[in-house]
């Protein structure tokens, strides 16, 4: 190949010398070589001639000037357009021409277009002039007509109210189309955990309507299960201990969208947990979601939690939100040792007390599948900052031990930050690595109370302990696991936890170390049934000063139901 006009050294970047199979394969060479003779500025390059000898063939082309812009104008778009393609015409002045850029701008243009009402739109450039190199013309929109929305129809059984969908997915009767808020009508809809798609969603214009169609189903999102934890009694030797936990959480019941969840759980003797939740999204019709939550903690005959937490959700893509609360936890303490009181003559590390906090929550999830995700991420963190004023107990003082409140600080602030980061990374075709980090921290320049602590242990949190043996007042624990999956919902799984916890309270002795490095590990399996999801996992621990037990495992079974 030869160029006519040009220095052979750029042909031969872009086209040397090469063998072909048949003519066929000649011609869409030459066709490839002009595009990228164009795609570099040479818009007038062209195959002037082809000559034959025997089998050689030689092609002679026109590569003409390299051509620079020195006016792309706007021609009749609007401001808002331009502003959103990221036009500017200084950007188009005395810069070699690109066929690329064009194309980014124009998709640009077309993507403000179709997201403003105009799906019919269409761009080209006007008044061209080319002319010793140097290129001029007209940036023109051709808007076509305004198209609004004028229904979304559900197809199916699926019991869900339009006014919940249309906050959703942002698209609501007689607003502009908007071509990128439909092309994920799809993707926003699978996230939704109580709905499914029979088929794609599909867009029919008629005139200057676009009328949207949702083919979806009811799913099974609502679920009961239960853990029932076997474990070894440590204060009776060779008797064992049963602890339950048993969650309903209904999802989407009335058709808006809602979530009510429930726990029951009696951890150890005389110890249970009942936790209530109600979440409502889209209130009033914007995009902010009220949750409501109360706790009742009572710990076997020595102190009682009440918990109250009233939150408004600002309400973000698939579920994800970021939360502003208000909470107030109330300790009453239900016994005084009094015989350890006189002994001691120092109040106890449990008193009443009473914390009111504000703060923000955020939660987001980016997983391929929620209930056993193969790959993505997961991330929950919570940070408050409140008062805590301890009252006096009317038994301390009517023992005479009153005057010992007189050295504390009864009012004072504290802070709270907790947190849990989830990451799923697929290894080969069935196994998933899963890696967690999970936090609380108590700031505060008072000391903290035993009742105030974090509660570690157990199924949920450090597996291989007790529930809730440890307590912290800051602890971090890292995870883990490496799941081989036996299904969609079934795995057998191998895992290990490992934490750093601090347990000072306020009637630590100075100078102890209250750091601990507690560690578990175990294996487990969850298989699906059509009665439900069935799971049994084995688990030991170990920390300073207390080996791993290996004759004394930690068992649990649980069991999933979906309705």
């Amino acid at each position: 190949m030869l160029p006519i006009d040009a220095a052979p050294e750029l042909l031969s970047k872009i086209a040397p010398s090469k063998t072909f199979k048949d003519s066929t394969a000649i011609v869409a060479e030459l066709h490839n070589i002009i595009r990228q003779l164009q795609a570099a500025q040479y818009l007038e390059a062209g195959v002037d001639t082809l000559v034959r000898t025997d089998s050689l063939y030689t092609a002679f082309l026109h590569i003409g000037p390299a051509y620079r812009w020195a006016q792309l104008r706007n021609g009749n778009v609007e401001e808002s357009f331009l502003a959103a393609s990221g036009y500017r015409e200084r950007l188009f002045r005395g810069v070699r021409f690109s066929y690329r850029q064009i194309v980014r701008l124009q998709e640009s243009l077309l993507g403000a277009a179709e997201n403003a009402g105009y799906p019919f739109a269409r761009v080209q450039l006007d008044s061209l002039v080319a002319e010793g190199g140097a290129l001029q013309a007209a940036l023109m929109l051709d808007k076509g007509p305004l198209i609004t929305i004028r229904s979304l129809k559900i197809e199916g059984d699926a019991r869900i109210s339009n006014a919940f969908l249309q906050q959703y997915l942002g698209i609501r009767p007689g607003m502009p189309y908007h071509r990128g808020k439909v092309l994920k009508l799809r993707q926003r809809l699978l996230q939704l955990p109580f709905l499914s798609l029979t088929a794609d969603p599909g867009v029919v214009f008629q005139g200057a309507d676009a009328l949207i169609s949702l083919p979806l189903q009811r799913r099974n999102a609502s679920r009961f299960d239960f853990i029932i934890g076997v474990l070894p009694n440590s204060s009776q030797v060779g008797r064992l201990l049963l602890t339950g936990s048993f969650n309903g959480e209904l999802h989407n019941q009335f058709g808006l969208g809602e979530r009510i969840y429930a726990r029951f759980e009696q951890l150890r003797p005389q110890t249970q947990r009942l936790d209530l939740q109600f979440t409502y999204p889209y209130a009033l019709g914007l995009p902010f979601g009220a949750d409501l939550q109360f706790g009742l903690y009572k710990r076997d005959t020595n102190f009682i939690d009440i918990n109250f937490d009233v939150g408004i959700q600002y309400l973000l893509e698939g579920g994800n939100y970021l939360k502003a609360f208000w909470n107030r936890r109330t300790t009453n303490v239900l016994s005084v040792n009094a015989a350890q009181l006189f002994n001691s003559g120092a109040l106890p590390d449990t008193l009443d007390v009473n914390h009111t906090f504000f703060g923000l929550e955020y939660a987001h999830e980016r997983l391929d599948y929620r209930y056993n995700p193969r790959k993505g991420w997961r991330v929950w963190a919570r940070a408050a900052a409140g008062t805590k004023r301890i009252e006096k107990n009317n038994q301390i003082e009517s023992l005479g031990f009153g005057s010992l409140y007189d050295s504390l600080v009864l009012r004072s602030f504290q802070y709270r930050l907790t947190g849990a980061l989830e990451g799923y990374l697929p290894l080969f075709k069935r196994g998933v690595v899963k890696t967690a980090l999970q936090g609380g921290f108590i700031f505060a320049q008072d000391p903290i109370l035993a009742n105030e602590q974090y509660r570690l242990g157990g199924n949920r949190l450090l597996r291989g302990f007790d529930e809730e043996l440890i307590f912290a007042t800051q602890y971090l624990v890292a995870t883990l696991e490496y799941r081989f999956l036996l299904g969609t919902n079934s795995y057998l799984y191998l895992f290990g936890d490992a934490a750093r916890t601090d347990a000072l309270t306020a009637n630590t002795p100075t100078g102890a170390d209250t750091v601990d490095f507690p560690y578990g590990f175990g294996v487990g399996i969850t298989f699906e049934t059509r009665a439900g999801l069935f799971g049994v996992s084995l688990a030991f621990g170990g920390r300073q000063g207390l080996p791993v037990d290996f004759g004394a495992p930690k068992v649990h079974f649980g069991y999933v139901s979906r309705f």
